[in-house]
């Protein structure tokens, strides 16, 4: 998987001509080859792997390089968007957000992740408020779901903050431990926020 080349632009009325997305912060681009070390480091984190549901612990180099693939490929095959969150000033990324795409793009889950170093400045609400914004307004997204472990109140902060609203409870098998955790699921309907 390169990187883009610099003259690739995207076809007309494609979603992909609107990235990155910005916020006042924040750049929200395409994941590339040279992200991957910086990828390692922040998801390579046993305080990160208790909250996140997708991803191995111990994180490496290969999880990483898997994990930018795995965004390209989503993002090419109009599959979904993940997006590497960046701090304008200097470019340092900083987590990553996302939208995969289900039902004929009529329905986005949305998922996002900030490394520890960066908790607690606003990051993953800035960047998830601006990926909703873009799932419903260009890719014509009409119901955004979301599920997260009932103890990240991190995460649960930012979903209520959003306007996101609890539709049920469930399980679901954490890749680094195996074990079986106690999760919401959440929705928000286009125009309800």
């Amino acid at each position: 998987m390169p990187d883009r080349p610099a003259n690739a632009t995207p076809p007309a009325g494609s979603p992909m001509a609107h990235l990155p997305l910005e916020t006042e912060r924040l750049l929200l681009r395409p994941y590339a080859q040279g992200d991957t070390a910086e990828i390692t480091r922040l998801l390579n984190d046993t305080e990160m792997a208790r909250f996140l549901m997708v991803v191995p612990h111990p994180f490496v180099e290969f999880d990483a390089r898997t994990l930018v693939k795995a965004a390209w490929r989503r993002l090419t095959g109009g599959r979904g968007f993940d997006l590497l969150i960046t701090i304008k000033d200097g470019g340092k990324p900083v987590g990553s957000v996302g939208v995969g795409l289900h039902d004929e793009g009529r329905r986005g889950e949305l998922g996002f992740w900030v490394g520890r170093d960066y908790w607690g400045r606003g990051y993953a609400s800035e960047a998830a408020r601006r990926m909703i914004e873009f799932s419903t307004e260009t890719l014509g997204v009409t119901r955004l779901t979301g599920t997260v472990a009932t103890d990240n109140e991190g995460s649960l902060a930012v979903l209520a903050k959003l306007g996101l609203t609890e539709t049920g409870r469930g399980e679901k098998q954490v890749p680094s431990t195996g074990e079986m955790r106690e999760v919401i699921f959440f929705e928000l309907q286009a125009g309800k926020r």
